[in-house]
């Protein structure tokens, strides 16, 4: 959803006065997310199409009910062209258009894609990844690693916050599990924040915990006097990143393009979980470029956590080219250099009304 709203405002901002709408999911974040932000969206079914039993069962039933709506939708829309970005929608959606002879873009954020993008990115006129490595999951000559798109207020931020400088204060770290939080990663911040106060250390945490997990922290937090700032969510996450010196995460695409640009060093715990283990794919090319170091969850510890925070924070030229190798990972410029490429493919120049 967000690289699609990047890519949205790229597209306005070239032609101001067109229209982009969205298909998403009644139940996704799209459904309250890009309504807010003066986006039309419309809805169709769909789902996860995985087993043999009930459930793959029922999964078919929604996507065959969303690839009709879809039609619909395109019917009623008459697209120029059509990006998919990920989320059960795209699947639908993408399919109607390659049948309905609408010019069909990908926009892949992970290191190794899933298998709808696979078997789409055979239909597509265009692949745009987030990381060099997705492109050999494609047909030869149709991908291009073009960087994630991220929203135009968050890239004007980190390029405000590099101009800035790092914060003034304590070292600060940035911890968090995505929008939904991870428990695994407020576990590992609480102990390190015991053992900062107990040691004396200077070291503080900006915590996003998810909403699940936000009463128990904040009530641990409060009691113990720990030197965490706990918050839920929050979509001005450029504002936080802006307050850190380093971050603490899993390795989702988004959040490291964020991270990055930014200029803001990691320490990567990868979703152990995540579908063809694509989180540590994530990050071992953006570790590869010295922007950070990552962990597999089953061998992080507070304590190997805290001492890689601890070089970076007590020796600044260590934290200088982490920072550099960070930036040297970022493309401000994505979702611009996205819509453009996808333009020329279809014939259609800057200036000429879509």
């Amino acid at each position: 959803m967000f690289p699609g709203i990047a890519l949205a405002e790229a597209f306005l901002s070239l032609f101001p006065g067109s229209s982009v709408s969205f298909v998403g999911t009644e139940g996704g974040l799209e459904a309250k997310v890009v309504p807010a932000r003066g986006f039309a969206i419309d809805f169709v079914s769909a789902g996860q199409v995985r087993g043999k039993g009930a459930g793959g069962l029922h999964g078919m039933a929604r996507m065959i009910g969303g690839l009709s709506a879809s039609f619909k939708v395109l019917r009623r829309r008459r697209p120029d062209f059509v990006f998919g970005v990920g989320g059960y929608a795209s699947v639908p959606v993408s399919l109607a258009a390659y049948a309905s002879g609408v010019p069909l873009f990908l926009q892949e954020q992970n290191a190794v894609p899933g298998r709808a993008n696979r078997m789409l990115g055979r239909m597509a006129r265009r692949v745009y990844t987030g990381f060099g490595g997705a492109a050999l999951y494609f047909p030869p000559g149709r991908a291009s690693a073009s960087g994630n798109p991220v929203r135009r207020e968050i890239v004007e931020a980190g390029a405000a916050s590099r101009r800035i400088g790092p914060p003034p204060g304590p070292f600060t770290v940035f911890a968090m599990g995505g929008s939904q939080g991870a428990r695994a990663i407020n576990e590992l911040v609480i102990g390190m924040g015991r053992a900062v106060r107990s040691g004396g250390g200077g070291m503080r945490f900006l915590l996003q915990t998810g909403d699940r997990e936000f009463a128990n922290v904040e009530s641990v937090v409060k009691e113990e006097n720990l030197p965490i700032e706990p918050f839920p969510f929050t979509e001005r996450i450029g504002d936080v990143f802006a307050r850190c010196h380093a971050v603490l995460m899993r390795a989702g695409a988004l959040s490291l393009a964020e991270a990055a640009l930014f200029g803001r060093p990691c320490v990567l715990i990868p979703y152990p979980f995540a579908a063809d283990r694509h989180q540590e794919k994530n990050a071992e090319e953006f570790c590869a470029g010295g922007g950070g170091i990552w962990f597999p969850q089953e061998k992080a510890s507070g304590e190997k956590a805290r001492e890689a925070l601890f070089l970076w924070a007590e020796d600044p030229d260590r934290r200088k080219a982490a920072e550099e190798g960070a930036v040297a990972f970022s493309r401000p410029d994505a979702a611009m250099a996205i819509i453009r490429s996808a333009l020329g493919e279809i014939g259609r120049g800057v200036g000429e009304r879509v």
